[in-house]
């Protein structure tokens, strides 16, 4: 059950990094470095990771179709 709920975490964490766009910013030393990851995956990889999270019963179906909607909306603009 743990390890469920780990996948399930670095799943949503993954998934939430993709959709946003994922700036990373860190600070050391008095500067701030921003730096911005490229996406790698299609959005057709990205949907069926996400059904297959659902069909796994990994995230509800309200998360699905939330997160469903938001990487369209992402992709396509």
């Amino acid at each position: 059950m743990k390890s469920l709920r780990i996948l399930v975490a670095a799943l949503m964490v993954t998934l939430m990094i993709t959709v946003m766009g994922s700036a990373l910013v860190g600070c050391g030393g008095g500067g701030t470095e921003v730096r911005q990851t490229s996406n790698t995956t299609t959005l057709g990889q990205e949907l069926q990771d996400l059904d297959a999270a659902y069909q796994q019963g990994l995230i509800t179906e309200k998360e699905y179709k939330d997160a469903k909607q938001k990487l369209i909306k992402q992709r396509t603009q």
